[in-house]
């Protein structure tokens, strides 16, 4: 007897184990819906990151890292603000947000793009997160304080909240001149031409920043109609738990079947 209930705890204990070594990244999906009119402003792939509260992507008053001016003047899916983000911590989970097709594009107009990250709840607590925010020189979304918004408390547990953005958290990266030469999301401009700036970053000035690209004609086909209010919503960003693999679940139930049978028998024989 005592050779068949070591059996069943030696089978309980692997059941256990698969359940808690497939538990132990959490795989959290992040998801941006661009909130702005049909003819406002469009975002490049935003950038999100999850890390232990060293990830620290900008500070107002400072000039912008060079991963911070590329997505802020270049968009795209940001290879070397992730490089920066895993310098300053080799676990930190970063990568861009796609379209449902896994492509890359703008996020126009009341689009959505998401990502799912395998977070660790200690390693990766916290959020942080930059996008371009078009047509611009250097304006961009993105949170200056690295423990702002929260993924897991201190416990590990779940707790993200999400989040709306208004025209009031938009910065100039201080590195381009703002203008319309130079300009990304234009139709007719080259985004690669600049102006040097040689500033620091700091909120965006909306009643002259986007000034200069109304009227103008946007890839997206739309013209462009101006730029947001301070209070006015530009985007929101929500989490969710992604749940665990049915199959797994379904592995688990019938480990545990198998053993409440196989026990029944045991014990009747």
């Amino acid at each position: 007897m005592r050779m068949q209930w070591k059996c069943v705890l030696t089978t309980w204990s692997l059941v256990i184990s698969a359940v808690a070594s497939s538990s132990f990244a959490v795989e959290v999906r992040v998801t941006i819906e661009n909130l702005s009119g049909p003819t406002g402003i469009a975002f490049s792939p935003l950038i999100a990151s999850a890390h232990n509260g060293s990830v620290d992507l900008f500070n107002s008053g400072v000039a912008a890292s060079s991963g911070v001016q590329n997505v802020a003047e270049l968009g795209g899916v940001g290879a070397t603000l992730i490089n920066e983000v895993h310098t300053m911590q080799a676990t930190a989970i970063a990568a861009p947000l796609a379209n449902p097709d896994s492509t890359y594009t703008p996020l126009f107009p009341g689009a959505k793009q998401s990502v799912v990250l395998s977070l660790d709840p200690v390693n990766n607590r916290y959020f942080s997160f930059l996008s371009m925010a078009v047509p611009c020189n250097d304006l961009f979304i993105g949170n200056d304080s690295p423990t702002a918004r929260e993924l897991f408390d201190a416990s590990g547990n779940f707790d993200a909240q999400n989040f709306t953005l208004t025209g009031s958290a938009i910065w100039d990266a201080g590195t381009e001149v703002n203008g319309l030469s130079g300009a990304l999301f234009v139709n007719g401009q080259d985004g690669n031409a600049r102006i040097p700036e040689n500033g620091v970053v700091h909120a965006a000035d909306l009643a002259t920043s986007y000034s200069y690209y109304v009227g103008q004609t946007t890839p997206a086909g739309y013209v462009f109609s101006g730029g947001p209010g301070a209070t006015t919503a530009i985007a929101s960003i929500s989490f969710s738990v992604v749940p665990e693999p049915a199959s797994l679940s379904l592995m688990g139930l019938a480990a545990v079947g198998f053993i409440g049978m196989k026990f029944r028998r045991q014990v009747r024989h």
